[in-house]
């Protein structure tokens, strides 16, 4: 129970005393309201006569290491309607929370509230520097393929792939109670590590990419399908690109996920998409729209048109156990990344070159401090 003192002559008041029993002062003063349990959210009186209410939604690491609190307010007129809205705030709209958070957001709110060791923090500051490529990629846009990805692409040995994968493991776990993780899935537990029974990813045969080809014009998503091979992005990424990121003079489109470098990569376009995408580029808005004209969703994008257009084309693709007994198709949008990837090795050119195009970080400083040529980009592309 809260004690009260009387402001002349300091002696301790009774709970609702109108006059100070003591000296005789006229107590005329709001009553003070008592304090909010921990994590039911706080409301403060503003200047303006405005009540805020703050909720606390997470905590992430400063640049000086200390933890920082995330919170969400709102102010009211009232002080009753403030302290109403704080559940609300608190209990965000799960799709607000899975629309909007990035990997990296999530990470920063994991960070200070993981206790262990401090060498084994260490290591998992270490190992989430290789997960840099999709660090700022929104968590419904990243499947297993991404993360695997980086875990593939790990310059160091084993250890520090567990670790990543630990990592992953820990941040997922962090995230599903936070109503932040799509689907309420840890895709850690599908991560592979060297040593292991190897993920299931295929890309397509030559003969696959020809069918695929053909198949322009005639099945709707060919041609996606088809750009998406040829351009090596990541499928989040590949939907993010907006009409605007093509440049008709140098025949390249800028896109992909923000690196620590801070820009976009540029990939220069095959002459066999080259009427495609230029077709595309004519309008405004997404450049390979849903037929709303709107930005595809990565999930709608795959079942709607991708597995679709795989069937009308002729292509099999049967469902395959990766692990745990999981079963998914062995052809999923991620394949054309994969396609691409196999298609370089066959075209002479500079390993940064290659970095620049598919956008990987395993010879960072190459990637950082090398000049990269459109010239020299277009002759691994012109020769896919």
């Amino acid at each position: 129970m809260p004690t009260y003192t009387c402001p002349k002559c300091g002696r301790e008041l009774p709970q609702d005393a109108l006059f100070c029993p003591w000296c005789g002062r006229k107590l005329t003063q709001e009553k003070r309201r008592g304090k909010r349990s921990n994590g039911t959210g706080s409301v403060y009186k503003l200047p303006s006569g405005r009540y805020k209410a703050v909720a606390t939604v997470g905590y992430r690491a400063g640049e000086d290491g200390k933890r920082r609190r995330i919170v969400r307010t709102k102010t009211f007129a009232k002080h009753r309607d403030a302290v109403n809205a704080l559940p609300a705030l608190i209990a965000a709209p799960p799709e607000e929370k899975r629309s909007r958070t990035t990997f990296r957001q999530l990470y920063e709110q994991w960070l200070p509230t993981h206790r262990a060791g401090r060498d084994t923090m260490n290591c998992y500051k270490a190992a989430w520097r290789y997960y840099a490529d999709i660090q700022d990629m929104r968590l419904a846009d990243i499947d297993v393929d991404d993360l695997q990805e980086c875990v593939d692409n790990c310059p160091h040995g084993k250890a520090t792939r567990h670790n990543m994968k630990t990592l992953c493991g820990l941040v997922y776990k962090f995230g599903i109670p936070r109503h932040v993780i799509p689907d309420n899935l840890d895709l850690s537990k599908f991560l592979t590590v060297t040593g292991e029974s190897a993920a299931h990813r295929s890309g397509f045969s030559d003969i696959q990419i020809e069918q695929i080809r053909r198949a322009v014009g005639t099945v709707p998503g060919a041609d996606v399908i088809c750009c998406l091979i040829y351009t090596g992005f990541r499928p989040s990424e590949f939907l993010a690109l907006d009409a605007s990121d093509y440049d008709k003079t140098r025949c390249c489109l800028t896109g992909g996920a923000k690196t620590e470098a801070g820009t976009n990569r540029t990939v220069t376009v095959s002459p066999k998409i080259k009427a495609i995408v230029e077709r595309c580029a004519a309008s405004r808005g997404p450049l390979f729209p849903n037929p709303s004209g709107e930005r595809w969703e990565l999930k709608a994008f795959t079942e709607k048109l991708f597995y679709p257009a795989l069937e009308q084309i002729g292509i099999d693709n049967p469902l395959v156990e990766i692990a745990g007994g999981i079963k998914r198709h062995k052809y999923s949008p991620h394949s054309c990344r994969h396609t691409f990837a196999t298609l370089m090795k066959r075209v002479d050119g500079a390993d940064k070159d290659k970095l620049e195009l598919i956008g990987h970080k395993s010879t960072e400083m190459l990637r950082y401090y090398q000049d990269v040529d459109v010239s020299d980009l277009r002759k691994i592309t012109d020769n896919l």
